[in-house]
């Protein structure tokens, strides 16, 4: 894909946000997303960059986990019924047709030496393994995450003793546990102390 087009395609994406509620958390990360994949193919565009097979095979696969999940944030945000739904359609054709013509793109083998060959692919590995990672710990969530994030984004922001309140058969010490463990992702934030703590989004969520 062209640069004007995925540039154009992302201003897309922010015109269907834009259509989001007000302070609507979703809406950040579907931008968010839509810019990193903006900038994989910012850097493709670029023709004096030359790539071997298999840092081309890496960024293909970034390329494709970051639009699967790009997929999967529009599925939550037909669910609410703030826009038509044709809108994500569009927008899944686009990004859809952008990484068929991806992998369509024939990259010319670099000569190095058997030594660095091997040491590319080592490094290729890592990277993946690392953001297979980093993707598992950022979206898989307990059930018990997944109710108290929607009690947050409902309420704006609420105290431990509210979330206790919502799983009266749970040990409070879980319950906290599993609250550290969003925390600790940059999911939730918490702000004050004692009595006075309470628990919010992350801006960036």
């Amino acid at each position: 894909m062209e640069r004007d087009k995925i540039i154009k395609l992302t201003n897309a994406l922010y015109k269907v946000t834009d259509l989001f509620p007000e302070k609507e958390t979703l809406s950040i990360s579907i931008r968010k997303r839509g810019n990193l994949i903006l900038s994989f193919f910012v850097v493709l565009s670029n023709k004096d960059l030359i790539l071997s097979q298999e840092e081309f095979k890496t960024f293909h696969l970034k390329c494709k986990r970051n639009v699967e999940i790009l997929f999967s944030y529009f599925e939550i945000a037909e669910t609410q019924n703030w826009i038509n739904v044709k809108n994500f359609e569009i927008l899944k054709n686009q990004y859809s047709q952008m990484m068929t013509d991806l992998g369509k793109i024939k990259i010319p083998e670099k000569k190095i030496v058997e030594k660095e060959v091997k040491k590319q692919e080592k490094k290729s590995e890592e990277i993946i393994l690392k953001e297979e990672e980093k993707q598992k710990q950022n979206f898989t969530l307990t059930e018990i995450q997944e109710k108290v994030i929607k009690l947050i984004q409902g309420n704006g922001k609420i105290k431990p003793s509210d979330i206790n309140g919502l799983f009266p058969g749970m040990n409070p010490r879980s319950i906290r546990r599993e609250l550290r463990d969003l925390r600790d992702r940059g999911i939730v934030v918490s702000n004050g102390s004692g009595k006075r703590t309470f628990y919010e989004m992350n801006s960036y969520y």
